[in-house]
């Protein structure tokens, strides 16, 4: 089973305003309301492609009810758990420019942490777990290596997508693979990527670290992978119409994962993950099945090293 870990979900609010004035009353167009988060992100596209998964995470009042609602219409499992208050809504004002306001859940309880720590108990070498995205208020770094650990301690496949801070501190439980971009990268070890061969240098201290590969976003110049047996692949991306980057990345990672489970192939997952992070980023929503096998044919893996 794929198990991803969103322990602090939203639900985003789109909406566009012409002619917006700070300080005055504004009137917005119809608004467009989204399930939000990094693990369910990779459950909708593991859904999509048609492999089973189950979403697991904090859920609150009457945005929590919504975030059960719309997966329930996907046909995707989840076992939340319930707790007071409510879920996050981030808006994304669309105005002559671009604006977010990212708000903020209730914070969960050490009664909710327990409950949650619950249903990792019957992990097995079998799954495949996603743990993706920050922590919520209540919890702290401890809690997120603790889940690290016990992904690990199960046997499960770890595969971790967060921050610097939380990326570096479970390098320790050996990640089958970790996504940072260009940026994070640089980030983790306080430098300034700008080239291949920075990303090799600090992929590899990564993997020193823990991690078994390594796969490096770099946007419109595509991706970089390190694996496990010390190869280099490169990757380009898709051309098409953008319309939204949001979850490309999410998406980029799913479909790396659940490629290489199926084919034990690196270029074939790398080549599938970036037709999948294409896909996503041509549509409304995380890519289709079938939009994924026709971006597929613009990708090309090349093999550095």
């Amino acid at each position: 089973m794929y198990y991803t870990i969103t322990l602090n979900p939203a639900v985003d609010m789109l909406v566009s305003a012409e002619n917006f004035e700070l300080g005055k009353l504004n009137r917005t167009k119809e608004a467009q309301y989204v399930v939000g988060g990094k693990g369910i992100n990779i459950s909708m596209l593991l859904n999509n492609v048609n492999v089973e998964t189950e979403a697991l995470g904090f859920v609150a009042g009457f945005t929590g009810y919504f975030i059960k609602s719309e997966l329930d219409k996907l046909g995707i499992h989840y076992d939340f758990v319930e707790t007071s208050g409510v879920t996050r809504i981030n808006m994304k004002l669309k105005t002559e420019t671009e604006t977010e306001i990212n708000g903020q859940s209730s914070a969960v309880n050490s009664k909710n942490i327990v409950e949650f720590f619950t249903k990792l108990e019957n992990l097995t070498d079998n799954d495949v777990v996603f743990l993706s995205g920050n922590v919520i208020s209540g919890m702290n770094i401890e809690d997120f290596k603790r889940i690290a650990k016990t992904i690990s301690k199960k046997g499960a496949l770890l595969v971790v997508d967060s921050n610097k801070e939380l990326v570096l501190e479970t390098l320790q439980y050996k990640p089958f693979v970790v996504k940072p971009n260009e940026f994070e990268l640089g980030e983790m070890f306080g430098v300034e990527i700008t080239n291949e061969k920075d990303i090799l240098t600090y992929a590899t201290k990564l993997k020193e670290h823990g991690a078994k590969n390594v796969l490096v976003s770099r946007g419109a110049k595509g991706a970089i992978l390190l694996t496990e047996n010390n190869e280099v692949y490169s990757v380009n991306v898709a051309k098409g119409d953008i319309i939204s980057t949001v979850a490309a990345g999410d998406s980029m990672l799913a479909m790396f994962v659940a490629t290489y489970n199926k084919t034990k192939n690196y270029e074939i997952a790398l080549k599938y993950a970036s037709a999948a992070g294409g896909a996503t980023s041509f549509s409304v929503g995380v890519g289709s099945k079938e939009l994924i096998e026709t971006v597929v044919e613009q990708i090309n893996v090349k093999k550095i090293k």
